[in-house]
């Protein structure tokens, strides 16, 4: 892929060689275009790698050839246009933003998503493989916040018409209206899995305990571990093997069942690896540096790394053994050679010492882009995991999967967040947190020094 019209300035005009996008616009200084600036349209805070182009698109101008190519097969409906633009921009087709649709009203702009949406479906079902890339997919690239809004909003059915709609939610309106017609076009299990199959990946590090130095964000208690585990039992979560994962996201029609995780730790470290190995059945992810396998790692002071018979004794107890490359520097910095050498070789790794693999990667330090993700793909991983939080839908990158890392601090209350949205606490519960660790670690000294008193 050449560019990314997000990346691109707007066409000059006479430009005509060059394929053009058009999206959606109020008249100019119409009450209608003052909201859309103060609040655009955009499908969702998170801005994956591989996804959606960041405006709706309604329309595409070019070469007649390479625009009838590009909708081979298509359906001729609303959504044909986002769907043509993202098969060109997979050939690497020059792309720009021309002048956009004008919409006259609040109504006519809803009115217009609704359709994408309802056509949106049609357009899946003639090519699956356009999901990831198109707004349908999105549902999981917005934070809670937005999904809760959006559910809302479709539940009460306010932005069918956009007769009755506030000025004020005049985008959260218009998301909406995509998504009331996503459901009256879908079947009942296209939109579970569109829109309500979903899964969150939590990821480890150290379980020790040891309390050291500069290992605060990467060491876990073996008690805090215990009690995340069973609180997740509590709340009815269950584990989900490789193969379920990878058949979410290739299989069109395969859904995920609610509360559904997978529990991960990066690097292999002895500690962390003894934790997991108590419970196998739980399928855990061990991502393992295989240049490393049975040293010390060098980027956490020297902290020691299973062994290749450890780790098989975990395989054999029903964990996963995959790659974090074959050793941990960051995949964005290689040379094509080097970076080659990191993922395949990791591979080739695996295969001579261990029995079962799905082909997974996680990325060091999470760090990828276009030249990684698709030197993964050449190397034959099948999917890989990024450090970006959020929850994994059936239109998440299968090679930008996310994950939420847990802490030594996440009690239940934060548990419970994360297991439930795949994101951090927001920012207002997060600044109290070291209070409230304080005012704990202080009653523990309290309590302490009353029982050494006592005795």
């Amino acid at each position: 892929m050449k560019h990314d019209p997000r990346d691109l300035p707007a066409v000059v005009p006479g430009a005509q060689s060059r394929v053009l996008l058009h999206s959606i616009a109020a008249p100019l200084g119409s009450a209608l275009a003052q909201r859309l600036e103060r609040a655009p349209i955009a499908y969702g805070d998170l801005k994956p790698l591989v996804g959606p182009f960041s405006r709706p698109i309604v329309q595409v101008s070019g070469p007649p050839d390479a625009l009838e190519e590009a909708g081979r097969l298509l359906p001729d409906c609303a959504a044909k246009a986002e769907a043509v633009a993202v098969r060109l921009r997979r050939a690497g087709v020059e792309l720009d933003w021309g002048p956009p649709h004008v919409v006259p009203d609040l109504a006519s702009l809803v009115r217009l998503h609704r359709a994408r949406g309802a056509s949106s479906v049609e357009v899946v079902r003639a090519d699956p493989s356009l999901l990831a890339e198109m707004e349908l997919g999105a549902c999981y690239h917005a934070y809670w916040r937005r999904r809760v809004i959006r559910r809302a909003l479709c539940r009460l059915g306010i932005p069918r018409s956009g007769k009755w709609t506030h000025r004020l939610f005049t985008a959260v309106s218009a998301d909406a209206a995509f998504w009331l017609g996503v459901r009256s076009a879908a079947t009942d299990r296209e939109w579970e899995r569109f829109v309500r199959s979903s899964y969150v990946v939590f990821y480890y590090h150290r379980i020790a305990g040891e309390r050291k130095p500069g290992h605060e964000h990467m060491d876990v208690h073996p008690r805090r571990f215990e009690s995340h585990l069973r609180l997740l039992r509590l709340l009815g979560f269950r584990p989900v093997a490789p193969d379920e994962i990878l058949a979410f996201h290739t299989d069109p029609t395969a859904t995920i069942p609610g509360r559904r995780y997978v529990l991960a730790a990066d690097d292999a470290f002895t500690d962390a690896v003894a934790a997991l190995h108590r419970h196998g059945h739980l399928s855990p992810h061990v991502f393992v540096c295989t240049s490393f396998v049975g040293t010390e790692a060098w980027w956490a002071d020297n902290e020691p790394i299973a062994s290749w018979e450890e780790l098989r004794k975990l395989e054999v107890a029903g964990g996963v053994i995959e790659s974090h490359s074959r050793g941990h520097t960051r995949l964005t910095q290689l040379d094509p050679q080097a970076l080659e050498e990191a993922l395949s070789g990791s591979l080739h790794d695996l295969e001579s010492h261990v029995s079962r693999r799905a082909g997974l990667l996680a990325y060091p330090h999470g760090d990828h882009d276009e030249h990684v993700r698709a030197a993964a793909i050449e190397a034959g991983y099948r999917a890989a995991f990024t450090t970006e939080p959020g929850r994994n839908g059936a239109g998440t990158d299968i090679y930008c999967l996310r994950r939420i890392d847990l802490k030594d601090w996440d009690g239940r209350v934060a548990l419970t967040w994360k297991a439930l949205t795949g994101e951090p606490l927001p920012w207002f519960w997060e600044r109290r947190r070291p209070r409230f660790r304080a005012a704990r670690a202080s009653r523990r000294v309290a309590r302490s020094h009353r029982r050494t008193a006592q005795r």
